[in-house]
Order: structure tokens, then C-alpha cells, then sequence
């Protein structure tokens, strides 16, 4: 009860739209993104969507400079925030550099169309070559990161009474794939408390406060909603109490 999952996001493109980082297709794209995050960056789940108006940005999950046909590869295209997209994404994009060789059989053999909604297996080659350099520690959305080898899904989790984000315990990783999992975890600062994960203390002093459950989207972090769907199903008064139970354990360790 104490641990949320951390979703990858999974799109659900339509068949014969056009979705694309620039021109007709870009705005396609980026409302389908934002639908699949429930409109919160998909890499330090802050919101992106505030009053119908949309801040997020179109990333490239393996950066466009590598190859001409990834810049309009729906595959390859996220939405998040301009902090993640401009700085932490940003951060060692030279040293994790793809060479010639190592796009040649995407960009000769995959077959890209303006309809492309599939992610085609040269495009997830290009992919485990990324994730597998130096600094390339990164759970690339949409669609998340796999290990090949050992069939894990590269996933986090929250842990609401420490307050921070850790690696998934639903599967039994290696060591090797906890530090990946950590390495992004750092790379976009998910446990700074003033930045990161304040808005969930700020929803159970709420709670606490005014003996109410609030809705949906009110906060501006996605670890709030998935706590209120993890409740679902509870009465109002069980919800509060769980809420306080959790805002008086944070509190009295915050305090040891």
C-alpha cells in the first residue's frame, strides 16, 4: 500500500493521423502524448497541463542530431517539461552519441512513413545501442526500457513513506539494473523534496487539515493521482485515515 508504481506511457496512436515533431502533425502528436501522461512530463512527472493550457514539450527520446529520420519518429517522441528537456535530458547527449555505423540500419532499411504509429524493431535496436553507453542511463518514454537479456522492465517506484523514488520491486534486478534505474532517478533529480515530491506532503497536510479527500488534478505531480486511484475503492473516512496515518510517520521521521 505504501509503494506506487511508476507507469511507463504508452500512446495509442490511430491509424492514418499524422503525428510528427514539426508541421501539420505536431499538434496531433503532442495531444496524444499529453493523453497517454495523463498531462504530466513523462520523466519528473510534474504537470504540463494547467488550465486547459499545455506547457509540455516534444522531446526526442535518442536525441534528432543522430539521424535525420528520428526527428519525426512518433516512436521517438515524448512530451515533457522545459527543465527536463533542456537541461537533464541534455546532460552528456555528446558522449552518448551515436556513430554512423550504429544508425546506418535504421536510417537505410527502416521503413518510415508519414502514418508511422508502430515502433519498428531497427528503430528499438537504435534504442538498446543508446541506453547502452555511458550516460545513456536513461528510461526512455514513451514506451519505457527493457533489458534483453533478462526480460526486466526498467520501473520505479514511489515510496510514500520515505518520500522518495526507488527502484521497482517488482522485479528482482540486478545489480547492474538498480544503478540504471538510479542513475535516471538522479539524472532528473525525482528526489529533491522542495522541487520534487513536496506536492504529496502538500496533499496530506490538506487531507489532515480539512478531513477531506481532494480530486484529481489538483496537485501538480503525478505521485498524488496515482495515490488517489491506489484508493480507490476505500470510503472517504478509510482514505483519511490512511492519509493521516501517512502524514504522522513522515512527520515524526522527519523529525529523528
Amino acid at each position: 500500500m505504501f509503494l506506487l508504481d511508476i507507469p511507463n506511457f504508452i500512446p495509442e496512436y490511430k491509424k492514418d493521423t499524422l503525428y510528427s515533431y514539426e508541421g501539420k502533425g505536431k499538434d496531433k502528436l503532442k495531444e496524444v502524448l499529453t493523453e497517454a501522461s495523463k498531462g504530466y512530463c513523462m520523466y519528473c512527472y510534474t504537470k504540463v497541463l494547467v488550465d486547459r493550457k499545455n506547457f509540455g514539450e516534444l522531446e526526442h527520446s535518442v536525441e534528432k542530431f543522430n539521424c535525420d529520420k528520428l526527428k519525426n519518429c512518433p516512436s521517438n517522441i515524448s512530451i515533457a517539461c522545459s527543465k527536463c528537456n533542456r537541461s537533464f535530458k541534455k546532460k552528456g547527449e555528446k558522449i552518448r552519441a551515436l556513430t554512423m555505423e550504429e544508425v546506418k540500419d535504421f536510417e537505410v532499411f527502416s521503413e518510415c512513413g508519414v502514418t508511422c504509429i508502430e515502433s519498428c524493431t531497427k528503430y528499438n535496436e537504435v534504442r538498446k545501442i543508446y541506453t547502452e553507453k555511458k550516460g545513456g542511463e536513461i528510461i526512455l518514454q514513451p514506451f519505457g526500457i527493457e533489458n534483453k537479456i533478462t526480460g526486466n522492465k526498467y520501473l520505479i517506484q514511489y515510496d510514500l513513506l520515505n518520500q522518495k523514488f526507488i527502484p521497482s520491486n517488482i522485479y528482482a534486478y540486478s545489480n547492474e539494473e538498480k544503478k540504471f534505474i538510479e542513475k535516471h532517478i538522479n539524472r532528473f533529480n525525482l528526489n529533491d523534496p522542495k522541487y520534487r515530491t513536496k506536492e504529496f506532503s502538500k496533499f496530506l497536510e490538506d487531507v489532515t487539515e480539512y478531513k477531506a479527500i481532494p480530486k484529481k488534478n489538483r496537485y501538480c505531480n503525478l505521485v498524488v493521482d496515482l495515490f488517489l486511484e491506489k484508493m480507490k475503492g476505500f470510503s472517504e473516512e478509510k482514505s483519511i485515515e490512511l492519509c493521516e496515518f501517512i502524514y504522522t510517520q513522515i512527520f515524526f521521521k522527519s523529525k529523528n
